[in-house]
């Protein structure tokens, strides 16, 4: 469409979705991804196209809805991997709508997630494209390396990354284009392993790191138009600066430390970015290269958030497991007062490797758990990011040790800290990694009276069955074929004997991450156990509930069980929603 306004012009449809749309520099070619059934795409002539079509239209209508593959990952968070299909990055002439396919030779996804991630060289005739090197039947860890791939159509490319197993990612070229710069870790596993920069020199070859020394994962790299300059964010005890440093990795330093800041844009005199924190939603802010001065540029949710009572935030820290001092979260309810009794609620954040951030939410927001009346917490308990990689590390082999000594150590705490804390209304409650100390929770201690366990790891077993299956055993403290006295030991289920506390599961069933098998085990043998539990199953939800109703639906779920053992007022009333809402 013409930045001068007018009716869009559709320059290309294809059998599925494109996405990731670039402009080449000279403006009149884009390029986009797609995905294609590799056997029949040929050309991506019109008979391919219609071949396509056809064979989409046949798969949607047959009556054989079975899925099969030999192939070690078979799926992705809530979709199969068994149609055999395959990304491709296209070429496409604005004024002419040619199309040309740059990478005819892929016959698989770029990566198993769908994503496509990729920069184009300054004068735009390279591209810089991160796809999956590993073959099917995809027996070893996915291992992401970034290719040089031309514009011209000629099909060729090259792994600039080959030599490193682990992973290679986010690749973003200098100004000159005679590197490149991108993240890179020695594993492809989930293992608390920090993403350190490195920079590929085309003249030489050669991959160097730039920010070894550096104790901290980055992330949305971007160059200054100088290019002697980049600009990054990365977690920093629970928040996301702005970091500024020099292009061979010294000088690293915070510019801006509020909250949470993503999506750096770059230009000659500053930085565009995102920007939000636990009182409130993104907005977009600026940043003055030559003074570090920082302005917000929209204030697009400031009526909205002006008409809803929040509760005061702040940091704390105390002394958790090994000695070690523990970064926190807490969350005044609306109107605390020093003189009432509150509940207390202690969340515990998934991952396990990430960090609980100076960041506004849309699923597990510590507002609305504190809205009822509640004191929240939630703790950067050992495995966190953003403490350092060998505090992110530390839960290797022994999942639930030390967090589990940080969690009961933070209640203690503010217990402490705060008289008016009621420890006889206190509850926990978390999702995914946070649903494995939910359960974990659940077997080693009963001093909560309420615990909620949203699509949580609680089997050790069943967790097999999830769709990244590479490095579980190097995580989890043993395998069901080798040590397994290790892997009990980390299991929550192993500790059943010790299940008292009443327990809220919910779960999608189509999710894949953690499979729902997950909850259902946890939920037979509390319910077997004659222990008060209750069951929730979202049939069309994922790993998250995304769907409107139904979120608003599971938030009233965690408020009502949190009301009916601990007190408090559940902020709404049971929802209920006709077929013709919203």
């Amino acid at each position: 469409m013409n930045v001068g306004g007018g009716e869009p012009e559709k320059i290309l449809e294809l059998p599925y979705a494109v996405s990731n749309p670039r402009w080449l520099p000279d403006g009149t070619v884009i390029i986009v991804a797609t995905t294609v059934i590799p056997e029949l795409a040929g050309s991506l002539g019109k008979a391919d196209l219609a071949a396509m079509k056809k064979e989409i239209k046949r798969r949607k209508d047959s009556k054989i809805t079975a899925r099969v593959t030999e192939n070690r990952q078979y799926r992705y968070f809530d979709h199969y991997l068994t149609d055999n299909l395959a990304s491709r990055l296209l070429r496409v002439e604005v004024g002419t709508h040619a199309v040309r396919d740059l990478t005819p030779k892929s016959t698989q996804l770029f990566s198993s997630s769908g994503e496509v991630d990729y920069d184009i060289s300054p004068d735009g005739t390279g591209i810089a494209l991160v796809m999956n090197s590993t073959p099917p039947p995809y027996r070893e860890e996915n291992n992401a390396d970034i290719y040089l791939v031309p514009t011209d159509g000629s099909g060729a490319r090259r792994n600039l990354t080959a030599e490193n197993k682990g992973t290679d990612s986010a690749p973003v070229f200098a100004p000159d284009g005679k590197s490149l710069v991108y993240a890179h870790t020695r594993t492809t596993i989930h293992n608390g392993e920090s993403d350190k920069l490195w920079r590929h020199d085309f003249a030489t070859g050669k991959n160097t790191p730039v920010t070894e020394t550096l104790d901290c994962a980055l992330s949305g790299a971007k160059f200054a138009p100088d290019g002697r300059t980049l600009w990054v964010t990365a977690e920093q005890r629970g928040h996301v600066p702005v970091f500024r440093l020099n292009a061979d990795g010294s000088g690293f330093a915070a510019v801006f430390s509020e909250g949470t800041s993503s999506a750096l844009d770059v230009g000659r005199a500053g930085v565009v970015f995102l920007n939000d924190t636990t009182s409130r939603p993104n907005e977009l802010f600026y940043l003055d290269a030559a003074t570090g001065a920082v302005r917000q540029l929209t204030h697009v949710n400031d009526a909205f958030m002006a008409q809803i009572d929040l509760g005061r935030v702040e940091e704390y820290t105390f002394p958790g497991a090994n000695n070690e001092t523990i970064h926190g979260w807490l969350v005044y309810p609306p109107g605390y007062d020093a003189n009432k009794r509150y509940p207390l609620v202690e969340l515990m954040h998934g991952g396990p490797h990430t960090m609980n951030r100076d960041s506004w939410s849309y699923r597990w927001n510590t507002q609305c758990f504190a809205a009822p009346g509640y004191m929240v917490t939630w703790v950067n308990r050992h495995g966190s990011t953003g403490f350092g990689e060998k505090f992110a590390m530390s839960i290797i082999n022994q999942w639930g040790d030390m967090p589990f000594e940080d969690i009961m150590k933070s209640a203690d705490y503010l217990l402490k800290r705060f008289p008016n804390l009621d420890p006889e209304r206190t509850a926990a409650a978390g999702a995914s990694y946070g649903g494995y100390m939910a359960a974990w929770v659940l077997g080693h201690t009963d001093r909560f009276k309420a615990i909620i366990d949203h699509a949580g790891v609680n089997d050790s077993y069943a967790q097999y069955a999830t769709d990244v299956p590479h490095g579980f055993p190097q995580v989890m403290g043993g395998t069901p074929w080798g040590d397994v006295a290790g892997l009990q030991k980390e299991n929550p289920m192993f500790y059943a004997r010790n299940f008292k506390t009443p327990t809220l599961i919910l779960h999608g069933e189509i999710d894949y991450r953690v499979p729902y098998g997950n909850g259902l085990v946890l939920y037979g043998v509390l319910q077997a156990m004659g222990v008060p539990s209750r069951l929730v199953v979202f049939p069309d939800e994922n790993h998250w509930v995304l769907h409107p109703q139904n979120a608003i639906y599971w938030h009233w779920e965690m408020q009502n069980w949190l009301s009916r053992y601990i007190g408090g007022k559940p902020v709404l009333e049971k929802p209920v929603f006709d077929a013709e809402a919203k």
